[in-house]
Protein backbone atom coordinates (compact mmCIF):
# COMPACT_ATOMS: atom_id res chain seq x y z
CA UNK A 1 0.00 0.00 0.00
CA UNK A 2 1.16 3.70 -0.64
CA UNK A 3 1.89 5.39 2.55
CA UNK A 4 0.14 8.58 1.12
CA UNK A 5 -3.47 6.55 1.71
CA UNK A 6 -5.43 4.96 3.61
CA UNK A 7 -8.68 2.92 3.59
CA UNK A 8 -12.29 4.48 4.07
CA UNK A 9 -12.38 2.55 8.06
CA UNK A 10 -9.36 3.85 8.99
CA UNK A 11 -9.98 7.33 8.17
CA UNK A 12 -13.29 6.84 10.07
CA UNK A 13 -10.86 6.24 12.84
CA UNK A 14 -8.95 9.10 12.72
CA UNK A 15 -10.60 12.39 14.75
CA UNK A 16 -12.66 13.65 12.29
CA UNK A 17 -12.20 17.16 14.05
CA UNK A 18 -9.03 17.43 12.42
CA UNK A 19 -10.08 17.71 9.02
CA UNK A 20 -11.15 21.16 10.01
CA UNK A 21 -7.57 22.32 10.11
CA UNK A 22 -7.33 21.32 6.36
CA UNK A 23 -7.85 24.38 4.12
CA UNK A 24 -9.78 23.03 1.54
CA UNK A 25 -9.83 25.06 -1.69
CA UNK A 26 -12.47 27.03 -2.67
CA UNK A 27 -14.53 26.87 -6.17
CA UNK A 28 -12.61 29.49 -7.72
CA UNK A 29 -9.23 27.50 -7.29
CA UNK A 30 -7.70 25.46 -9.82
CA UNK A 31 -8.92 22.05 -8.97
CA UNK A 32 -6.88 20.19 -11.63
CA UNK A 33 -5.17 16.92 -10.63
CA UNK A 34 -1.51 18.72 -10.67
CA UNK A 35 -3.45 21.19 -7.86
CA UNK A 36 -1.78 21.49 -4.72
CA UNK A 37 -3.50 21.57 -1.09
CA UNK A 38 -2.12 23.66 1.51
CA UNK A 39 -2.02 22.56 4.86
CA UNK A 40 -1.74 25.34 6.77
CA UNK A 41 -4.18 24.89 9.77
CA UNK A 42 -6.53 28.04 9.90
CA UNK A 43 -10.31 28.09 11.98
CA UNK A 44 -13.24 27.09 9.63
CA UNK A 45 -16.25 29.30 10.61
CA UNK A 46 -19.64 27.60 11.52
CA UNK A 47 -21.41 28.10 8.33
CA UNK A 48 -18.63 26.51 6.11
CA UNK A 49 -18.72 23.04 8.36
CA UNK A 50 -22.34 23.17 8.55
CA UNK A 51 -22.32 23.56 4.37
CA UNK A 52 -19.34 20.92 4.48
CA UNK A 53 -21.33 18.40 6.66
CA UNK A 54 -24.14 18.56 4.43
CA UNK A 55 -21.88 18.08 1.36
CA UNK A 56 -20.41 15.05 3.38
CA UNK A 57 -23.30 13.47 3.67
CA UNK A 58 -24.37 13.85 -0.20
CA UNK A 59 -21.28 12.17 -1.36
CA UNK A 60 -21.25 9.07 1.61
CA UNK A 61 -22.55 6.08 -0.82
CA UNK A 62 -20.82 8.13 -3.56
CA UNK A 63 -17.19 6.41 -4.74
CA UNK A 64 -15.04 9.47 -5.84
CA UNK A 65 -14.07 12.26 -7.75
CA UNK A 66 -12.89 13.25 -11.15
CA UNK A 67 -10.98 16.60 -11.05
CA UNK A 68 -13.27 19.06 -13.15
CA UNK A 69 -14.82 21.42 -10.98
CA UNK A 70 -17.16 23.03 -13.41
CA UNK A 71 -20.97 22.40 -13.43
CA UNK A 72 -23.11 22.01 -10.57
CA UNK A 73 -23.75 19.63 -7.89
CA UNK A 74 -25.60 17.21 -9.89
CA UNK A 75 -22.81 16.93 -12.47
CA UNK A 76 -20.48 16.33 -9.77
CA UNK A 77 -22.08 13.76 -8.15
CA UNK A 78 -22.42 12.10 -11.60
CA UNK A 79 -19.17 12.56 -12.21
CA UNK A 80 -18.19 10.52 -8.62
CA UNK A 81 -20.51 8.22 -9.18
CA UNK A 82 -18.82 6.98 -13.28
CA UNK A 83 -15.78 7.12 -11.56
CA UNK A 84 -16.58 4.14 -8.73
CA UNK A 85 -16.16 0.43 -9.20
CA UNK A 86 -18.17 -2.20 -7.86
CA UNK A 87 -16.05 -4.01 -4.52
CA UNK A 88 -15.75 -7.02 -4.75
CA UNK A 89 -15.53 -9.92 -2.57
CA UNK A 90 -12.65 -10.49 -0.43
CA UNK A 91 -11.71 -14.42 -0.26
CA UNK A 92 -10.63 -15.97 2.70
CA UNK A 93 -7.08 -16.55 1.46
CA UNK A 94 -6.13 -12.49 0.10
CA UNK A 95 -4.40 -10.73 2.95
CA UNK A 96 -5.92 -8.32 4.76
CA UNK A 97 -5.51 -4.60 4.39
CA UNK A 98 -5.77 -4.29 8.00
CA UNK A 99 -2.68 -6.09 8.68
CA UNK A 100 -0.51 -5.94 11.86
CA UNK A 101 1.74 -2.99 10.13
CA UNK A 102 -1.65 -1.15 9.45
CA UNK A 103 -0.73 1.17 12.49
CA UNK A 104 2.28 2.59 11.43
CA UNK A 105 1.00 2.61 7.96
CA UNK A 106 -1.72 4.73 9.26
CA UNK A 107 0.81 7.00 11.12
CA UNK A 108 3.03 7.39 7.96
CA UNK A 109 -0.12 8.08 5.78
CA UNK A 110 -1.42 10.94 8.34
CA UNK A 111 1.75 12.70 8.33
CA UNK A 112 1.85 12.88 3.95
CA UNK A 113 -1.61 12.47 3.38
CA UNK A 114 -1.81 16.53 2.13
CA UNK A 115 1.61 16.80 1.39
CA UNK A 116 1.77 14.87 -1.26
CA UNK A 117 -0.01 14.83 -4.50
CA UNK A 118 0.37 10.77 -5.68
CA UNK A 119 -2.58 9.60 -7.95
CA UNK A 120 -2.23 5.88 -7.02
CA UNK A 121 -5.72 4.56 -5.72
CA UNK A 122 -6.94 4.26 -2.01
CA UNK A 123 -8.03 0.30 -0.58
CA UNK A 124 -11.37 -0.23 0.29
CA UNK A 125 -11.70 -2.44 3.72
CA UNK A 126 -12.64 -5.28 1.38
CA UNK A 127 -9.79 -4.72 -0.55
CA UNK A 128 -11.46 -3.39 -3.56
CA UNK A 129 -9.82 -0.31 -5.09
CA UNK A 130 -10.88 3.40 -5.80
CA UNK A 131 -9.56 5.10 -9.56
CA UNK A 132 -9.27 8.26 -7.01
CA UNK A 133 -6.79 9.42 -4.01
CA UNK A 134 -7.75 10.43 -0.71
CA UNK A 135 -7.31 14.23 -1.37
CA UNK A 136 -9.72 14.11 -4.32
CA UNK A 137 -12.26 13.29 -1.77
CA UNK A 138 -11.88 15.89 0.12
CA UNK A 139 -11.68 18.11 -2.71
CA UNK A 140 -15.36 17.35 -4.07
CA UNK A 141 -16.34 17.36 -0.45
CA UNK A 142 -15.43 21.13 -0.37
CA UNK A 143 -16.02 22.01 -4.10
CA UNK A 144 -19.84 20.51 -3.09
CA UNK A 145 -20.26 22.79 -0.10
CA UNK A 146 -18.89 26.15 -2.03
CA UNK A 147 -21.28 25.37 -4.61
CA UNK A 148 -24.04 25.18 -1.87
CA UNK A 149 -22.77 28.13 -0.30
CA UNK A 150 -22.76 30.21 -3.55
CA UNK A 151 -26.36 29.22 -3.97
CA UNK A 152 -27.54 30.03 -0.18
CA UNK A 153 -26.07 33.31 -0.50
CA UNK A 154 -27.85 34.32 -3.48
CA UNK A 155 -31.31 32.82 -1.98
CA UNK A 156 -30.79 34.81 0.92
CA UNK A 157 -29.18 37.93 -0.84
CA UNK A 158 -32.42 38.33 -3.17
CA UNK A 159 -35.00 37.56 -0.02
CA UNK A 160 -33.39 40.46 1.86
CA UNK A 161 -33.35 43.21 -0.91
CA UNK A 162 -36.57 42.42 -2.15
CA UNK A 163 -37.90 42.59 1.61
CA UNK A 164 -36.01 45.69 2.61
CA UNK A 165 -37.06 47.84 -0.28
CA UNK A 166 -34.80 47.79 -3.25
CA UNK A 167 -35.65 49.47 -6.45
CA UNK A 168 -37.85 46.52 -8.25
CA UNK A 169 -35.87 47.82 -11.63
CA UNK A 170 -32.97 47.12 -10.42
CA UNK A 171 -33.41 43.81 -8.46
CA UNK A 172 -32.54 41.68 -11.40
CA UNK A 173 -29.48 43.15 -12.71
CA UNK A 174 -28.11 43.63 -9.12
CA UNK A 175 -28.67 39.48 -8.65
CA UNK A 176 -26.81 39.14 -12.09
CA UNK A 177 -23.88 40.71 -10.50
CA UNK A 178 -22.95 38.98 -7.83
CA UNK A 179 -24.18 35.73 -9.82
CA UNK A 180 -21.14 36.47 -12.42
CA UNK A 181 -18.81 37.44 -9.32
CA UNK A 182 -19.29 33.92 -8.02
CA UNK A 183 -19.14 32.28 -11.50
CA UNK A 184 -22.92 30.68 -10.68
CA UNK A 185 -25.09 30.07 -14.03
CA UNK A 186 -28.71 31.22 -12.43
CA UNK A 187 -31.35 33.57 -13.55
CA UNK A 188 -33.85 35.72 -11.45
CA UNK A 189 -37.37 37.13 -12.03
CA UNK A 190 -38.82 39.29 -9.30
CA UNK A 191 -42.24 39.93 -9.13
CA UNK A 192 -44.77 42.11 -6.22
CA UNK A 193 -43.99 39.35 -3.12
CA UNK A 194 -42.59 36.53 -4.58
CA UNK A 195 -39.08 35.93 -6.00
CA UNK A 196 -38.11 33.23 -8.82
CA UNK A 197 -34.75 31.86 -8.64
CA UNK A 198 -33.19 29.05 -11.00
CA UNK A 199 -29.61 27.85 -11.02
CA UNK A 200 -28.41 25.90 -14.53
CA UNK A 201 -25.95 22.70 -14.19
CA UNK A 202 -24.52 23.07 -18.41
CA UNK A 203 -22.87 19.74 -17.58
CA UNK A 204 -26.32 17.65 -17.38
CA UNK A 205 -28.65 20.68 -18.64
CA UNK A 206 -30.78 20.84 -15.35
CA UNK A 207 -31.84 23.51 -13.55
CA UNK A 208 -33.01 24.13 -9.71
CA UNK A 209 -35.80 26.34 -9.40
CA UNK A 210 -36.49 28.13 -5.87
CA UNK A 211 -39.79 30.44 -5.38
CA UNK A 212 -39.21 32.65 -2.21
CA UNK A 213 -42.18 34.46 -0.85
CA UNK A 214 -41.17 37.73 0.85
CA UNK A 215 -43.18 40.69 1.26
CA UNK A 216 -42.07 44.29 1.18
CA UNK A 217 -41.41 46.29 4.24
CA UNK A 218 -38.59 49.17 3.78
CA UNK A 219 -35.79 49.55 5.57
CA UNK A 220 -33.65 51.89 4.35
CA UNK A 221 -30.75 51.22 7.21
CA UNK A 222 -30.39 47.24 6.57
CA UNK A 223 -30.56 47.82 2.90
CA UNK A 224 -27.53 49.76 2.62
CA UNK A 225 -25.85 47.11 4.90
CA UNK A 226 -26.66 44.75 2.33
CA UNK A 227 -25.68 46.57 -0.26
CA UNK A 228 -22.32 47.12 1.19
CA UNK A 229 -22.31 43.36 1.73
CA UNK A 230 -22.91 42.72 -1.94
CA UNK A 231 -20.63 45.04 -3.18
CA UNK A 232 -17.90 43.80 -0.83
CA UNK A 233 -18.56 40.22 -2.74
CA UNK A 234 -18.98 41.60 -6.44
CA UNK A 235 -15.40 43.08 -5.86
CA UNK A 236 -13.96 39.96 -3.42
CA UNK A 237 -13.17 42.07 -0.91
CA UNK A 238 -14.63 40.01 1.68
CA UNK A 239 -14.95 36.01 2.16
CA UNK A 240 -18.43 34.58 1.17
CA UNK A 241 -18.92 32.38 4.09
CA UNK A 242 -18.54 35.95 6.43
CA UNK A 243 -20.69 37.65 3.80
CA UNK A 244 -22.96 34.74 4.55
CA UNK A 245 -23.11 35.07 7.95
CA UNK A 246 -23.32 38.64 8.34
CA UNK A 247 -26.57 38.55 5.73
CA UNK A 248 -27.77 35.77 8.31
CA UNK A 249 -27.50 38.41 11.43
CA UNK A 250 -29.39 41.29 9.51
CA UNK A 251 -32.29 39.11 8.40
CA UNK A 252 -32.30 38.00 12.11
CA UNK A 253 -32.18 41.70 13.90
CA UNK A 254 -35.72 42.86 15.34
CA UNK A 255 -37.19 46.00 13.80
CA UNK A 256 -35.55 49.33 13.46
CA UNK A 257 -37.89 51.31 15.60
CA UNK A 258 -40.55 49.89 17.87
CA UNK A 259 -43.71 49.76 17.46
CA UNK A 260 -44.78 52.52 19.86
CA UNK A 261 -42.26 55.06 17.07
CA UNK A 262 -44.76 53.90 14.40
CA UNK A 263 -47.96 54.43 15.97
CA UNK A 264 -46.49 58.16 16.95
CA UNK A 265 -45.33 58.85 13.55
CA UNK A 266 -48.04 58.19 11.86
CA UNK A 267 -49.71 61.50 14.34
CA UNK A 268 -46.79 63.37 13.34
CA UNK A 269 -46.66 63.13 9.95
CA UNK A 270 -50.46 63.34 9.27
CA UNK A 271 -50.24 66.87 11.33
CA UNK A 272 -46.98 68.27 9.18
CA UNK A 273 -48.42 67.21 6.18
CA UNK A 274 -51.91 68.90 6.19
CA UNK A 275 -50.55 72.46 6.01
CA UNK A 276 -47.52 71.43 3.36
CA UNK A 277 -49.06 69.56 1.03
CA UNK A 278 -53.28 70.27 1.76
CA UNK A 279 -53.42 73.22 1.86
CA UNK A 280 -54.93 73.17 5.60
CA UNK A 281 -54.91 75.64 8.86
CA UNK A 282 -53.30 74.28 11.96
CA UNK A 283 -56.91 73.23 13.25
CA UNK A 284 -56.70 71.00 10.36
CA UNK A 285 -53.19 69.83 11.15
CA UNK A 286 -54.37 69.31 14.94
CA UNK A 287 -57.41 66.67 13.91
CA UNK A 288 -55.46 64.81 10.88
CA UNK A 289 -53.03 64.16 13.64
CA UNK A 290 -55.23 62.86 16.17
CA UNK A 291 -56.92 60.31 13.56
CA UNK A 292 -53.44 59.97 12.15
CA UNK A 293 -52.50 58.10 15.89
CA UNK A 294 -55.72 56.19 15.77
CA UNK A 295 -54.66 54.80 12.33
CA UNK A 296 -51.28 54.14 13.22
CA UNK A 297 -52.59 52.41 16.12
CA UNK A 298 -55.06 49.80 13.68
CA UNK A 299 -51.57 49.63 11.29
CA UNK A 300 -50.30 47.93 14.59
CA UNK A 301 -52.87 45.99 14.71
CA UNK A 302 -52.97 44.49 11.64
CA UNK A 303 -49.20 43.27 11.57
CA UNK A 304 -50.43 41.19 14.45
CA UNK A 305 -54.05 40.04 13.67
CA UNK A 306 -54.13 38.33 10.01
CA UNK A 307 -57.79 38.31 9.49
CA UNK A 308 -58.50 42.39 10.02
CA UNK A 309 -54.86 43.06 7.66
CA UNK A 310 -57.31 42.26 5.09
CA UNK A 311 -60.05 45.19 5.67
CA UNK A 312 -57.15 47.92 7.19
CA UNK A 313 -57.35 50.09 4.43
CA UNK A 314 -61.09 49.90 4.52
CA UNK A 315 -61.81 50.76 7.90
CA UNK A 316 -59.04 53.38 8.38
CA UNK A 317 -60.94 55.08 6.13
CA UNK A 318 -64.01 54.68 7.22
CA UNK A 319 -63.15 55.93 10.79
CA UNK A 320 -61.38 59.13 9.37
CA UNK A 321 -64.18 59.91 6.96
CA UNK A 322 -66.70 59.60 9.66
CA UNK A 323 -64.63 61.52 12.04
CA UNK A 324 -63.75 63.83 9.52
CA UNK A 325 -67.46 64.58 8.45
CA UNK A 326 -68.84 64.46 11.85
CA UNK A 327 -66.28 67.85 12.34
CA UNK A 328 -67.07 69.74 8.97
CA UNK A 329 -67.85 73.09 10.61
CA UNK A 330 -64.75 73.24 12.11
CA UNK A 331 -62.28 72.19 9.35
CA UNK A 332 -61.26 71.52 5.69
CA UNK A 333 -62.63 68.30 4.71
CA UNK A 334 -60.68 67.44 1.94
CA UNK A 335 -57.29 68.63 3.95
CA UNK A 336 -58.02 66.26 7.10
CA UNK A 337 -59.08 63.26 5.05
CA UNK A 338 -55.79 62.94 2.70
CA UNK A 339 -53.43 64.17 5.25
CA UNK A 340 -54.79 61.85 7.93
CA UNK A 341 -54.74 58.50 5.38
CA UNK A 342 -51.20 60.13 3.78
CA UNK A 343 -48.96 57.23 4.45
CA UNK A 344 -52.03 54.70 2.98
CA UNK A 345 -52.06 56.28 -0.19
CA UNK A 346 -50.78 54.30 -3.20
CA UNK A 347 -48.38 56.98 -4.69
CA UNK A 348 -45.35 55.58 -4.34
CA UNK A 349 -46.38 52.39 -5.11
CA UNK A 350 -48.02 53.56 -8.42
CA UNK A 351 -45.01 56.11 -8.87
CA UNK A 352 -42.99 52.31 -8.39
CA UNK A 353 -44.81 50.33 -10.76
CA UNK A 354 -45.03 52.99 -13.76
CA UNK A 355 -40.73 53.42 -13.27
CA UNK A 356 -40.80 49.45 -13.97
CA UNK A 357 -42.93 49.70 -16.91
CA UNK A 358 -40.55 52.08 -18.16
CA UNK A 359 -37.69 50.10 -18.08
CA UNK A 360 -39.08 47.19 -19.41
CA UNK A 361 -40.84 44.93 -16.36
CA UNK A 362 -43.73 44.23 -17.86
CA UNK A 363 -45.03 41.53 -15.75
CA UNK A 364 -43.84 43.29 -12.48
CA UNK A 365 -45.05 46.73 -13.30
CA UNK A 366 -48.22 45.65 -14.36
CA UNK A 367 -49.12 43.69 -11.07
CA UNK A 368 -48.10 46.49 -9.31
CA UNK A 369 -49.84 49.19 -10.71
CA UNK A 370 -53.52 47.24 -10.73
CA UNK A 371 -52.56 47.02 -6.96
CA UNK A 372 -52.58 51.08 -6.36
CA UNK A 373 -55.56 51.03 -8.24
CA UNK A 374 -57.21 48.40 -6.37
CA UNK A 375 -55.99 50.07 -3.05
CA UNK A 376 -57.27 53.57 -4.49
CA UNK A 377 -60.86 52.47 -4.63
CA UNK A 378 -60.58 50.65 -0.87
CA UNK A 379 -59.70 53.96 0.53
CA UNK A 380 -62.11 55.88 -1.78
CA UNK A 381 -65.11 53.49 -1.14
CA UNK A 382 -64.09 53.46 2.30
CA UNK A 383 -63.97 56.95 2.35
CA UNK A 384 -67.44 57.64 0.62
CA UNK A 385 -69.04 55.29 3.14
CA UNK A 386 -68.07 56.70 6.11
CA UNK A 387 -69.03 60.32 4.95
CA UNK A 388 -72.40 58.76 4.37
CA UNK A 389 -72.47 57.10 7.58
CA UNK A 390 -71.95 60.58 9.27
CA UNK A 391 -74.69 61.67 7.03
CA UNK A 392 -77.31 59.57 8.12
CA UNK A 393 -76.79 61.30 11.49
CA UNK A 394 -76.65 64.13 10.17
CA UNK A 395 -79.02 65.10 7.43
CA UNK A 396 -77.92 68.22 5.96
CA UNK A 397 -74.22 67.98 6.18
CA UNK A 398 -72.18 70.05 3.53
CA UNK A 399 -68.89 69.43 2.76
CA UNK A 400 -68.11 72.17 0.70
CA UNK A 401 -66.52 74.44 2.95
CA UNK A 402 -63.82 77.09 2.94
CA UNK A 403 -60.15 75.64 3.51
CA UNK A 404 -58.08 78.20 4.96
CA UNK A 405 -54.10 77.23 4.39
CA UNK A 406 -51.19 78.30 6.44
CA UNK A 407 -48.58 81.19 5.28
CA UNK A 408 -46.21 80.15 2.75
CA UNK A 409 -43.61 80.88 5.20
CA UNK A 410 -44.37 78.09 7.34
CA UNK A 411 -44.03 75.68 4.75
CA UNK A 412 -40.01 76.10 4.71
CA UNK A 413 -39.87 75.23 8.95
CA UNK A 414 -42.14 72.30 7.82
CA UNK A 415 -40.61 70.32 5.44
CA UNK A 416 -37.77 69.33 7.94
CA UNK A 417 -39.70 67.63 10.29
CA UNK A 418 -41.94 65.92 7.04
CA UNK A 419 -38.74 64.49 5.83
CA UNK A 420 -38.06 63.29 9.15
CA UNK A 421 -41.03 61.45 9.65
CA UNK A 422 -40.75 59.94 5.94
CA UNK A 423 -37.06 59.08 7.19
CA UNK A 424 -38.79 57.08 9.96
CA UNK A 425 -41.45 55.43 8.18
CA UNK A 426 -38.67 54.22 5.36
CA UNK A 427 -36.41 53.08 8.92
CA UNK A 428 -33.70 55.18 7.67
CA UNK A 429 -30.29 55.18 9.98
CA UNK A 430 -29.32 58.32 11.62
CA UNK A 431 -26.37 58.59 8.77
CA UNK A 432 -29.07 58.64 6.48
CA UNK A 433 -31.00 61.23 7.69
CA UNK A 434 -29.18 64.40 6.77
CA UNK A 435 -29.13 63.42 3.20
CA UNK A 436 -32.52 63.04 3.01
CA UNK A 437 -33.63 66.05 4.51
CA UNK A 438 -31.72 68.02 2.34
CA UNK A 439 -32.97 66.33 -0.56
CA UNK A 440 -36.29 66.68 0.23
CA UNK A 441 -35.94 70.37 1.13
CA UNK A 442 -34.43 70.62 -2.62
CA UNK A 443 -36.99 69.11 -4.36
CA UNK A 444 -39.95 70.76 -2.33
CA UNK A 445 -38.46 73.98 -3.27
CA UNK A 446 -38.00 73.41 -6.97
CA UNK A 447 -41.79 71.84 -6.93
CA UNK A 448 -43.05 74.73 -5.18
CA UNK A 449 -41.91 77.62 -7.41
CA UNK A 450 -42.39 75.60 -10.49
CA UNK A 451 -45.93 75.08 -9.91
CA UNK A 452 -46.26 79.06 -9.84
CA UNK A 453 -45.59 78.80 -13.60
CA UNK A 454 -45.55 75.39 -15.06
CA UNK A 455 -48.07 72.81 -15.20
CA UNK A 456 -48.17 70.19 -12.88
CA UNK A 457 -46.81 67.37 -14.62
CA UNK A 458 -43.52 69.54 -15.94
CA UNK A 459 -42.88 70.67 -12.23
CA UNK A 460 -42.99 66.96 -11.31
CA UNK A 461 -40.67 66.12 -13.81
CA UNK A 462 -38.50 68.93 -13.13
CA UNK A 463 -38.78 68.24 -9.38
CA UNK A 464 -37.67 64.77 -9.94
CA UNK A 465 -34.66 65.46 -12.37
CA UNK A 466 -33.13 67.43 -9.85
CA UNK A 467 -33.28 65.55 -7.11
CA UNK A 468 -32.17 62.23 -8.77
CA UNK A 469 -29.18 64.35 -10.39
CA UNK A 470 -28.31 65.80 -7.05
CA UNK A 471 -28.63 62.04 -5.33
CA UNK A 472 -26.81 59.98 -7.54
CA UNK A 473 -24.00 62.73 -7.53
CA UNK A 474 -23.66 62.11 -3.80
CA UNK A 475 -23.87 58.51 -4.16
CA UNK A 476 -20.68 59.22 -6.86
CA UNK A 477 -19.20 61.08 -4.45
CA UNK A 478 -19.00 59.77 -1.52
CA UNK A 479 -19.79 56.06 -2.31
CA UNK A 480 -22.41 55.83 -0.19
CA UNK A 481 -25.72 54.34 -0.71
CA UNK A 482 -27.82 57.48 -2.28
CA UNK A 483 -31.00 55.14 -3.22
CA UNK A 484 -32.57 56.23 0.43
CA UNK A 485 -32.22 59.82 0.16
CA UNK A 486 -33.97 59.76 -3.70
CA UNK A 487 -36.63 57.59 -2.17
CA UNK A 488 -36.91 60.13 1.12
CA UNK A 489 -37.16 63.07 -1.31
CA UNK A 490 -39.65 61.14 -4.15
CA UNK A 491 -42.07 59.90 -1.85
CA UNK A 492 -43.10 63.77 -0.77
CA UNK A 493 -43.86 64.53 -4.12
CA UNK A 494 -45.71 61.39 -5.23
CA UNK A 495 -49.39 62.14 -6.48
CA UNK A 496 -51.14 59.48 -4.32
CA UNK A 497 -53.87 61.94 -3.78
CA UNK A 498 -55.12 62.58 -6.96
CA UNK A 499 -56.20 58.62 -7.38
CA UNK A 500 -57.92 58.74 -4.38
CA UNK A 501 -59.83 61.84 -4.99
CA UNK A 502 -60.75 60.98 -8.50
CA UNK A 503 -62.20 57.47 -6.70
CA UNK A 504 -64.31 59.60 -4.50
CA UNK A 505 -65.41 62.00 -7.65
CA UNK A 506 -66.52 58.22 -8.77
CA UNK A 507 -68.60 57.54 -6.23
CA UNK A 508 -69.97 60.92 -6.02
CA UNK A 509 -70.98 60.57 -9.83
CA UNK A 510 -68.53 63.77 -10.23
CA UNK A 511 -67.47 64.27 -14.00
CA UNK A 512 -63.68 64.98 -12.75
CA UNK A 513 -62.88 61.28 -11.02
CA UNK A 514 -61.30 59.92 -14.31
CA UNK A 515 -59.49 63.54 -15.29
CA UNK A 516 -57.63 62.94 -11.67
CA UNK A 517 -56.74 59.43 -11.67
CA UNK A 518 -55.78 60.20 -15.50
CA UNK A 519 -53.65 62.72 -14.21
CA UNK A 520 -52.33 60.79 -11.67
CA UNK A 521 -50.84 58.37 -13.95
CA UNK A 522 -49.33 61.48 -15.86
CA UNK A 523 -47.62 63.05 -13.33
CA UNK A 524 -46.65 59.21 -12.61
CA UNK A 525 -44.64 58.99 -15.81
CA UNK A 526 -43.23 62.84 -15.53
CA UNK A 527 -41.43 61.64 -12.40
CA UNK A 528 -40.72 58.34 -13.93
CA UNK A 529 -38.50 60.31 -17.20
CA UNK A 530 -37.40 62.68 -14.56
CA UNK A 531 -35.47 59.91 -12.39
CA UNK A 532 -34.08 58.36 -15.86
CA UNK A 533 -32.58 61.31 -16.97
CA UNK A 534 -31.22 62.87 -13.50
CA UNK A 535 -29.84 59.35 -13.28
CA UNK A 536 -28.40 58.81 -16.83
CA UNK A 537 -26.34 62.24 -16.75
CA UNK A 538 -24.36 61.21 -13.52
CA UNK A 539 -24.47 57.28 -15.07
CA UNK A 540 -23.94 57.66 -18.58
CA UNK A 541 -22.07 54.06 -18.29
CA UNK A 542 -22.73 51.27 -16.07
CA UNK A 543 -20.27 50.07 -13.90
CA UNK A 544 -20.52 47.15 -11.27
CA UNK A 545 -20.88 49.97 -8.88
CA UNK A 546 -23.53 51.69 -11.11
CA UNK A 547 -26.35 49.27 -11.09
CA UNK A 548 -26.67 48.98 -6.35
CA UNK A 549 -26.39 52.40 -6.41
CA UNK A 550 -29.49 54.23 -8.89
CA UNK A 551 -32.65 54.81 -8.43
Amino acid sequence: MDNNHFDEKQLDDVAMEDVEKVVIPKATLDLSPTSTIIDVPVKRGKTLRKKKNEAKKMVKNMSDYQSQSTGGILSQLLRLSQGSRPKRSRKSFERRVNSSASLTTLVQSSNALFGSQSKRSSYYEDGATSPFSLEEKLQITGNIANILLKQEYLLLLSQSMVKFGSPAHRLERNMALNSQALKVDSSFVFLPGVALITFGDSDTHTSDTHIIKVDREYDMGKLERIYEISRCVVHGEVDLEDAFEQLEEIMAEPPTWPWWVHILNYGACSFFVAPLCFNGSWIDALVSGAIGLCIGALSVLSAKVFNYANVFEISAAVITAFVATALHKYICYTSVIMSAIVLLLPGLSFTTSVIELASKNIISGVIRIIFSLVVSFMLGFGLNLGSNLWKVIESGASLNNTCSSVSYYWYFLLCPPLAITYSIYLNASWRQWFPMIILSIIGFTVSFFTNKVLDVSTSSAISTFVIALLGNLYSRITHRFGYASVLGATIMLVPGSLGVRGIMDVFEHSSQGFGLAFQMIVISMSMAVGLFIGTLLVYPMEKKRTSMMMF
